[in-house]
């Protein structure tokens, strides 16, 4: 089974650039998420209910170009996860102290576009096989998120205008800034397979954790 797929140069400059002005020209909309109770870092966040608002162009990008490759990956029909305000949002990370810890995403596949990323920002993730040992870790232990850097994480190398569409519901991964100057914006999905059911408590936490 494959669990990751980074396409390169998924959109041209031009439209890159398109993307990153309209979104800088409406950063006020950007609400900060705080450091809740140790179990997450802080970023800021367009959620899905305001990025179909204010941005319906990316909102129709993440539900059809990012969609169809997520579906190549998985091999099967995919649909946005069935939660309006996590399936699609806008990700801005501003320094070191920003990120996102150790994780399972909510939908199976995740697809993750760097629309800017001045900051050296990346993900990080563990193998299937460590995975499938240590998934309760970054939950239990959550105090302690170095305890899973022992693991020997890998680096998904990623720059602007690349896609990476990763099995995040199995794959623990995290988002890393690695300099407090610059940003890093990314256009993130969600997706499931269709038919899938959510789990209500966890989708419940998640909510209140990332926005």
């Amino acid at each position: 089974m494959t669990y990751l797929r980074v396409v390169r140069d998924f959109l041209p400059p031009d439209e890159l650039a398109a993307m990153r002005g309209a979104i800088v020209a409406q950063s006020h909309r950007f609400k900060p998420v705080g450091a809740k109770g140790g179990m997450n870092l802080p970023y800021s966040v367009l959620n899905g209910r305001e990025l179909r608002e204010h941005f319906p162009a990316l909102a129709a990008f993440a539900a059809g170009p990012m969609l169809a490759v997520a579906q190549e990956l998985a091999g099967e029909p995919l649909k946005l996860m069935d939660d309006r305000k996590r399936d699609m949002r806008l990700q801005w990370y501003r320094g070191k102290h920003e990120g996102f810890r150790w994780h399972l995403d909510g939908g199976l596949y995740g697809a993750l576009l760097t629309v800017t990323n001045d900051n050296d920002g990346g993900t990080e993730m563990l193998t299937p096989r460590q995975s499938r040992w240590l998934w309760p870790v970054p939950y239990v232990l959550y105090p302690f998120p170095r305890i899973l850097e022992l693991a020997g994480p890998t680096p998904i190398p990623a720059g602007t205008g690349d896609l990476v569409v990763i099995r995040g519901g199995d794959i623990i991964h995290r988002g890393v800034i690695r300099k407090d100057c610059g940003d890093r914006i990314l256009l993130a999905a969600s997706f499931d397979p269709v038919g899938r059911v959510r789990p209500r408590a966890w989708d419940a936490l998640a909510r209140w954790l990332n926005y």
